[in-house]
C-alpha cells in the first residue's frame, strides 16, 4: 500500500488525517519580518490573525526537500509513497518534493494536483482511499487525471489589499473597486488562477457564484462541496446552506482556509470547491 503524502495547503480534515496516516509538509509563513510554520508553531487561527494585521505583504515559502525527504524515509527501505502537492502554479512545493524524491531510498512518485484547498484535498482523499483497496499506482494516477477534470475552485475576493500590496494590482484602481464595492471572483484553471468574472454589492456576488458553481454539474448527488473561508464564518454558513438548499450535494465540507493560500485571498475571502465524491469515485 502506498504511503499518502501532501502539503498544508490540502485543507484537509484533521480526523481523515490521522485515520489514513497522511503524511503532512507544512508551508512556511512570514510576516512582518517574523517566520512562523502553521501546524507547527502556530495555529491556522493565529496566522490568519497575523496575515490580516499585517503592515507589510506577507510572504509563503514551500516545504523544504529535507522536510519532504522526512516523510518519504518513514516508508523506507521497501515501501513507497505517493505525494500529491498544491498546483505547481502557486507554490514550490512540487519542485521541493521533486528534489526529495531523487535521494530517497524508497521509491517516491509525485503528482502536481494543479489545485490547492478542498480541491487538492480531494485528490489526496481519492488516492488514500485507491490505495487502501489495493488500486495500482497506474489506475490511481488514471482515476486522478479524470477526476481532475471533474473539479473545480471558486474564489470570492472581498479585499484587495493583499493584492495592491503585492503588486498584482495598482492602487489606486484597488482603492476605486473597493469604493464601488465591486468583488472579483476567481477560479483555477488549469493550475492559473484567472479571474473570470465580477459583481457589484454582496448579493449580487452570493447569486453570481451560487450560478457559477451549480454550473459545474448536471447532479451534485454525487458530487462533495468543499467551503474554505478566511475569517468569515458567517459567511461561509450561508453559502453551505444555500448551496445545500439548491443542489443537495453528498457533502458539504467546511473549514477555515489554509495561511498559504489565505495569504492571497485575503481577510474575508472565501474559496469553494466542488469535485465527485472520493468515496465514491474510487
Amino acid at each position: 500500500m502506498l504511503k499518502i503524502i501532501t502539503d498544508s495547503c490540502a485543507d484537509l480534515e484533521e480526523s481523515f488525517v490521522q485515520e489514513h496516516n497522511i503524511g503532512l509538509a507544512n508551508l512556511h509563513l512570514q510576516v512582518d519580518g517574523a517566520n512562523y510554520t502553521p501546524g507547527e508553531d502556530i495555529t491556522t487561527a493565529q496566522a490568519l490573525a497575523k496575515i490580516a494585521q499585517a503592515q507589510e505583504m506577507p510572504k509563503t515559502s514551500q516545504p523544504s526537500p529535507h522536510a519532504y525527504q522526512q516523510l518519504f524515509a518513514q516508508t523506507e527501505p521497501v515501501g513507497e509513497s505517493l505525494c500529491l502537492t498544491v498546483s505547481s502554479d502557486l507554490s514550490g512545493s512540487f519542485n521541493s518534493a521533486n528534489l526529495a524524491a531523487q535521494t530517497s531510498a524508497a521509491p517516491v512518485h509525485t503528482v502536481d494536483t494543479r489545485m490547492g484547498s478542498f480541491a487538492q484535498g480531494f485528490q489526496v482523499m481519492l488516492a488514500a482511499l485507491m490505495s487502501e483497496k489495493g488500486h495500482s499506482l497506474a489506475e490511481i494516477k488514471t482515476t486522478l487525471q479524470d477526476f481532475y477534470q471533474k473539479s473545480s475552485i471558486i474564489v470570492i475576493l472581498e479585499k484587495y489589499d493583499n493584492a495592491i500590496k503585492s503588486g498584482r494590482m495598482n492602487k489606486y484602481a484597488g482603492k476605486i473597486i473597493e469604493k464601488l464595492n465591486i468583488r472579483g471572483i476567481i477560479e483555477v484553471l488549469d493550475g492559473k488562477v484567472v479571474t473570470v468574472d465580477k459583481a457589484r454589492g454582496a448579493d449580487k456576488t452570493f447569486q453570481k457564484m451560487l450560478e457559477r458553481i451549480a454550473s459545474k454539474a448536471e447532479d451534485f448527488s454525487q458530487m462533495v462541496i468543499g467551503i474554505a473561508h478566511f475569517n468569515n464564518p458567517e459567511m461561509a454558513e450561508k453559502y453551505r446552506a444555500a448551496l445545500d438548499d439548491l443542489l443537495h450535494p453528498a457533502r458539504i465540507y467546511m473549514s477555515l482556509l489554509n495561511p498559504a493560500i489565505g495569504v492571497y485571498c485575503d481577510n474575508g475571502g472565501i474559496v469553494i470547491s466542488v469535485a465527485p465524491n472520493p468515496y465514491t469515485f474510487a
